[in-house]
């Protein structure tokens, strides 16, 4: 009797449920999204909570790349705009249904298993309990942004996610019923936009603003940050109506070189963010949540589907990025807290009691948090994250 070989139970309990891997390339981004958003969170701790001697310089550098959160906001608009855009293709409206509950199954299960657990295991403060319902519902970003006010501070962009899924099946739906592609692409263009309005009404209106009160005001509330998720959405609308036409084009070393362009003069502007001056600087951040970041990763990811090859595809598709790539969520689930307990303890020591420098602990810091977590984030793909998905695939056909 032939045929492949049995998988053992226990090699099949251990085996990872592996992303989708229809754009490869994406998994090496969202990976790079995972280390960018790793190394901010360690600087933060380390320079404002835990005082250790960081050097100013390279706080300020660490903290300008704060825009790993956006890489993950347009990958995930752009990865459910692909999936929504084939549902209503096919089915038109009727699995809205089927949508939330797949969305839910993939997010839900492990979000509340982590949260549980801190809430159980934590010291909770009289504000920490009060917004604890508020956390269990998703809206973790209209509360304080504050750690003796939540206990999972850092859900507020899991929040912000779950609440604008809310509106795009409908959106989507209104996409189905136009008949133009202008049409469709100008209302997405507005709907994108409208976040860089809000910001701004947001930011006329208001007086006296620090850089505290203009980052909370703006950074963490999804009314004026949720440009990022439209345009991975408005991405995948060009990608699926457009992208034989797009990759003719970019085999042209010169088509290439213009759309890399608008995407560098953002980093840079990212980068640079005083260039303008300090008087300046509040206005420019108006701009820098949404806007830039949104031009600049939709070039950068429309190279990447689209280009003729190139050594950076091919190393962000590695195979070893789509493994890192699945454990992503959990990594940031659970990187807070591990920092919390175990890097920063250990880069403590390592400077008070053996006077290790910063630039070598602040680096093999990032590392040995980034490993504890995929460790952490494995096992709770199996325990948690498998079985939710097995029930998905029942229940969410």
């Amino acid at each position: 009797m032939s045929g492949a070989p049995r998988t053992s139970p226990l090699r099949r309990f251990l085996e990872l449920d592996l992303l989708d891997n229809r754009y490869p390339a994406l998994h090496g981004m969202r990976v790079l999204g995972i280390v960018s958003v790793v190394q901010l969170h360690v600087t933060s701790i380390f320079t404002f909570e835990e005082k250790l001697p960081m050097s100013p310089s390279w706080t300020t550098t660490s903290m300008s790349i704060f825009f790993g959160m956006d890489l993950f906001f347009i990958l995930s608009g752009f990865l459910i705009g692909s999936i929504l855009i084939r549902s209503v293709q096919t089915s038109g409206s009727q699995h809205v249904r089927r949508f939330y509950l797949r969305r839910a199954f993939r997010t839900f299960p492990a979000y509340y298993v982590v949260l549980t657990v801190l809430a159980l295991t934590s010291a909770l403060t009289a504000a920490q309990r009060h917004h604890l319902p508020f956390e269990y519902a998703y809206l973790t970003n209209y509360q304080p942004i504050r750690r003796e006010d939540l206990v999972m501070l850092w859900g507020w962009s899991l929040a912000l996610e779950e609440q604008f899924y809310l509106t795009v099946p409908v959106l989507f739906f209104v996409l189905h019923k136009l008949r133009s592609d202008r049409v469709r692409l100008a209302l997405l263009g507005a709907f994108w936009a409208s976040a860089l309005a809000a910001r701004l009404v947001v930011y006329l209106r208001g007086h006296d603003w620090t850089p505290a009160t203009l980052y909370h005001a703006l950074y963490f509330r999804t009314h004026t940050r949720f440009d990022t998720l439209v345009a991975g959405v408005m991405l995948a609308y060009v990608q699926e109506r457009w992208h034989e036409p797009i990759a003719t084009w970019l085999e042209k070393p010169s088509a290439r070189a213009l759309l890399a362009m608008p995407p560098l003069a953002c980093l840079w502007l990212l980068m640079q963010p005083w260039m303008f001056g300090e008087k300046e600087l509040l206005l420019v951040r108006v701009f820098c949540w949404g806007t830039l970041t949104s031009i600049m990763y939709f070039g950068w990811v429309l190279l990447l589907l689209n280009g003729t090859g190139g050594w950076i595809r091919r190393l962000l598709s590695a195979p070893v990025f789509r493994r890192v790539a699945t454990l992503g969520y959990g990594v940031y689930l659970v990187h807070v807290p591990l920092c919390d307990k175990l890097v920063t303890p250990f880069a403590r020591a390592l400077i008070k009691d053996h006077a290790w420098p910063m630039p070598v602990v602040w680096p093999l810091a990032v590392v040995a948090l980034m490993l504890a977590s995929l460790a952490v984030a494995y096992g709770l793909h199996l325990l948690v994250e498998k079985p939710s998905l097995r029930l998905r695939d029942r229940f969410a056909r």
